[in-house]
């Protein structure tokens, strides 16, 4: 059934409490209409209401969180789009350290392999861990008894139960409605594995992570591609969750490279072996990388910079708060080795010819920004230099302001060095 916000209106009590977190029931129906809230959101939906719209109205993947219920953990899914320049990517992938049940509960931190461990000791390994550890975990196995015992253990904790299989599925997805943790469900294909999410739904396991195995790069890819697009595109139910992949391999450049490619390709967590910073380095850029809003430029703040050493007699330039253009000044003017003032005015993240036709940037904008930031007080002199791509400025600030002697610098920040040696002494 196709639903609208104002078909939702009016199962909804039309009191606008906000209990919902929303300022008036219309606008918590537009939500639950555009799938962003599920409309069991509303506390005080009527048991008609819930039994007509909660499935049809649920988010097309859902929202699993690992932890403790109500406190810090990992919250993973309720993504919308296929491609991040739609919209965005929200949920940035969790990394998991993959431990050997062989090494002493010193050296495991946030997460155990229990495979190898019997079920008493296994119960033991994982309650010392949990007591130490201030990161949701993974319990990893394949044993039933094995698993039961270590969930049993820490149920409190809600880790994600790592994974149910053809061979396990029923006893796994018993372990995770006895102890309310979510569970990671794998098959080797995706018709399978549809089996498996019906079947463990069916058993009443509501929180599920689609497992893939990223070693088998090119398949997975196509897999967890597939998968995404069934959720979001066809509504498909059984793949209405998030996805997680194991990279783990021994090569650290080769675990690097995968996991780097599977923070675009989906993953929710991406397991791995190392923990060492060099290999997570490149990991968390792509994280940084991928899951910011393509549409919004990235900024810095806009304020007064101090490059080096700087006094009274420090030059003061100018530009914008897009973030390549004033790196690219602040790395060019360190090239120079003359300290520098850089007043960085507030364009919305425009660089300055984006800003100039975007009419972000005037004469007028230079000027307040230089007062705000109170840059008269940093210099006892009065020259400013602005970027040679708006030398009409110079007139007008000189004539609206008491910065008097407007330099026009170079159109390229490559050029700051050349221009500082030359023209300021």
């Amino acid at each position: 059934m196709a639903l609208t916000a104002m078909g939702i209106y009016k199962s909804l009590p039309k009191t606008n409490c906000k209990d919902c977190g929303f300022p008036t029931c219309m606008a918590f129906a537009m939500q639950v209409a555009a799938k962003q809230k599920a409309l069991t959101d509303c506390p005080h939906l009527s048991e008609e209401a819930k039994e007509e719209f909660s499935e049809a109205s649920a988010p097309p993947m859902k929202l699993v969180h690992i932890g403790p219920e109500g406190e810090a953990g990992v919250d993973l899914g309720q993504e919308t789009v296929m491609f991040r320049h739609e919209e965005k990517f929200y949920k940035p992938p969790a990394l998991a350290g993959k431990i050997a049940a062989s090494l002493s509960d010193e050296e495991a931190m946030a997460a155990v392999e229990i495979e190898g461990l019997a079920a008493d000791a296994a119960a033991a390994r994982v309650k010392a861990l949990a007591g130490k550890s201030r990161v949701p975990f993974v319990i990893m196995g394949e044993d039933p008894a094995v698993m039961a015992a270590a969930v049993g253990a820490v149920a409190d904790k809600r880790p994600l139960i790592y994974k149910a299989t053809e061979q396990n599925a029923d006893a796994f997805a018993k372990i995770a409605v006895d102890n309310k943790c979510p569970l990671a469900v794998g098959a080797e294909t995706l018709d399978k594995l549809a089996d498996l999410t019906k079947a463990a739904k069916d058993a009443g396991v509501e929180d599920m992570i689609l497992a893939f195995d990223g070693r088998k790069t090119v398949q997975t890819i196509r897999d967890i591609t597939r998968a995404r697009r069934a959720a979001l595109k066809k509504g498909f139910r059984p793949f209405g969750f998030p996805a997680m992949v194991d990279v783990s391999v021994d090569d650290a450049t080769k675990e690097t490279m995968l996991a780097s490619t599977f923070v675009a390709k989906y993953a929710g967590i991406i397991i791995i072996n190392s923990l060492d910073g060099a290999e997570l380095l490149p990991v968390m850029t792509s994280i940084q990388n991928i899951y910011t809003d393509p549409q919004v430029p990235n900024t810095v703040e806009a304020k007064l910079y101090e490059v080096g050493n700087v006094n009274e007699n420090s030059p003061v330039l100018f530009t914008t708060n897009f973030s390549l253009t004033y790196f690219c000044v602040e790395g060019e003017v360190e090239r120079s080795k003359v300290p520098c003032y850089i007043c960085v005015a507030d364009t919305e993240g425009l660089g300055i010819l984006n800003a100039y036709a975007g009419d972000k940037l005037s004469a007028e904008t230079v000027v307040k920004a230089l007062a705000e930031q109170k840059v008269a007080e940093k210099v006892k002199h009065r020259k400013l230099i602005i970027p040679g791509l708006i030398p009409s400025f110079r007139a007008e600030i000189e004539d609206t302001s008491e910065w008097k002697e407007v330099l026009i610098g170079p159109e390229n920040a490559t050029g700051i060095p050349a221009f500082l040696a030359k023209n300021w002494k």
